[in-house]
């Protein structure tokens, strides 16, 4: 079984919140199983990353992965009443659709951040290429967020958004040590990388202040990382194509 996903640094395993949620995933659900890192997303059935590759089976989307791995008997929600899961369910959509955009937005939109993560994307692309490559990624992820509508609002009326995202996980956590209690659910294999990744922006940003404002939210996600993170250094890593 191997997942295939975009690469990362020394201190994230992978850049993207779904292929480290898929990452997590499969350490919960105790698999068998290997990275395959690649930068081409035409190589997954949806033209996305991550995708797991089993057998002669290709499994598109770290929710379709969930599915996956509770069909093969992982419990990703131990002791959860019916209710609960359904309120993880919305808190994933939430997160996923909302929260992420900011973070994806700040990457590759924010000019004291993305002159920084070009670098960190882009390192492996052959020199001769990599600023046009880098400056058509940036413009594909641009259009992206203008259609989606995100970035077509002020800064301040998308940080207002966020903090209400923001509000419902503070809420949502309380004093556990967990989203939904002394144990970590795959509610939590979602939405702390995307509470890690924007903690680790490598600029300030109104996102990022908002995150580390909370006294709640880095003590979370080092739990997480401790729990559920892949200790990626088991493995050896399969490089497909060259790393953005």
């Amino acid at each position: 079984m191997h997942l295939v996903m975009f690469p990362g640094d020394t201190a994230m395993p992978t850049y993207s919140p779904f292929c480290l949620k898929a990452l997590c995933l499969l350490e919960m659900a105790g698999e068998d199983w290997q990275p395959e890192y690649t930068t081409d997303v035409t190589e997954g059935p949806l033209g996305k990353l991550p995708f797991l590759r089993y057998e002669e089976r290709l499994i598109p989307d770290s929710s379709n992965i969930e599915d996956f791995l509770t069909g093969r008997g992982a419990d990703f929600y131990p002791g959860l009443s019916h209710t609960q899961i359904c309120q993880a369910h919305a808190l994933k959509s939430m997160v996923e659709h909302s929260l992420v955009l900011g973070m994806v937005h700040d990457r590759w939109l924010h000019p004291d951040v993305w002159p920084i993560m070009r670098e960190a994307f882009f390192a492996e692309a052959p020199s001769d290429l990599r600023d046009t490559l880098a400056d058509q990624a940036q413009e594909s992820v641009r259009s992206a967020l203008m259609a989606q509508g995100i970035a077509r609002f002020s800064a301040e009326d998308r940080q207002a958004r966020f903090d209400k995202d923001l509000a419902a996980l503070d809420a949502t956590l309380g004093g556990q040590p967990f989203l939904f209690g002394a144990h970590p659910t795959a509610a939590d294999a979602s939405i702390a990388p995307v509470l890690d990744m924007i903690q680790r922006l490598p600029a300030d940003t109104d996102l990022r202040r908002a995150v580390e404002a909370n006294p709640r939210f880095k003590p979370y996600v080092d739990r997480v990382r401790a729990s559920i993170y892949p200790d990626i250094s088991r493995y050896r890593p399969v490089l497909t194509s060259a790393a953005e």
